[in-house]
């Protein structure tokens, strides 16, 4: 979610790997750029939805429902069923913003969004730390699928989501790493540990969300949260996107479960080879897509230009 999703598309289409994405909706008070933000995210859909030999699929990113109004979430409802595409919210993310809402409107955000009719099984919500049981119990019959992004959580600070509760009610939690100026290193392995870890904290209890259920979370459930059932899983049938692990590295000897390797012990760069769609991307760490080295090289320069501004 957020801007210039064009130019992340045409990245994605480069690099080989599978994105998807959304072009942020803000309207914070402002009705036309809210109307404005709302044509380029459905422009932006109708011209990338597929794109990329149907490796990005677009979703539409109304921000929050604190940062969009009732009836631009509807018109955003509306628009998302009509091109059959997919819809990504932050939701219950900060508790003084939750607040001030339900203060507002009388209504938790998940309440408010249920009224209006916007929850449905292709909503992605991201983060749901401040919710009662009635909004995970709404989150549940709608068919709602949460993200889950610890990692991020804890560095602004924010709380952190009872998952336990969620995936006993039968929600869909995936896993995400948020992005990079909550996050910094975006590592889907070290985001799956301390998802764990924060859970067994957050109960008191060492059993809470197994290796096994973690491992689901960042693949299966992710997937299906995307709508994206097609990859996920290796089986008969569907895409061939797959990572192949090094597992001949001294912290993850001795193995004795591969779970609970994975996700206590495995790091990102224990990631040898890369397929996507069939196609070898990496092989023996060698990046095959892209000039690894260049694209650095242009970030960097990237960003030093934009501080300098």
């Amino acid at each position: 979610m957020y801007f210039h999703e064009d130019m992340v598309a045409r990245a994605v289409e480069q690099s080989g790997l599978r994105g998807v994405l959304a072009e942020g909706i803000i309207e914070a008070g402002d009705e036309a750029l809210g109307e404005r933000m709302l044509k380029e995210s459905v422009k932006f859909a109708e011209n990338f939805n597929g794109y990329a030999d149907g490796r990005v699929t677009a979703f539409l990113g109304p921000h929050a429902v604190y940062s969009c109004s009732r009836e631009l979430l509807g018109k955003i409802r509306e628009k998302a069923s009509e091109l059959n595409v997919g819809v990504h919210i932050h939701l219950a993310e900060s508790r003084d913003m939750v607040k001030g809402f339900e203060e507002k409107h009388g209504l938790s955000e998940v309440e408010f969004l249920n009224n209006i009719g916007f929850l449905n099984s292709d909503v992605l919500a991201a983060h749901c730390i401040n919710l009662s049981t009635r909004d995970m119990q709404i989150l549940s019959r709608q068919g709602v699928n949460v993200a889950y992004n610890p990692v991020a959580n804890m560095k602004l600070g924010l709380g952190v989501p009872k998952v336990k509760d969620l995936m006993g009610l039968g929600v869909n939690v995936g896993l995400g790493t948020d992005g990079a100026a909550s996050n910094n290193t975006l590592d889907m392995f070290e985001t799956m540990k301390v998802a764990a870890l924060a859970q067994k904290a957050l109960y008191s209890n060492p059993k809470v969300l197994s290796a096994y259920e973690v491992l689901r979370m960042a693949t299966v459930n992710g997937a299906k949260g995307l709508g994206l059932e097609e990859v996920g899983s290796l089986e008969v049938g569907k895409k061939a996107d797959i990572i192949l692990i090094n597992l001949s590295k001294p912290h993850l000897k001795p193995l004795h479960n591969i779970y609970a390797s994975m996700v206590y012990s495995a790091r990102a760069s224990d990631v040898e080879t890369v397929i996507v769609n069939g196609k070898i991307l990496m092989e023996n760490r060698k990046v095959k897509s892209l000039d690894e080295s260049l694209v650095m090289e242009k970030a960097e320069k990237a960003a030093f230009n934009l501080l300098s501004r």
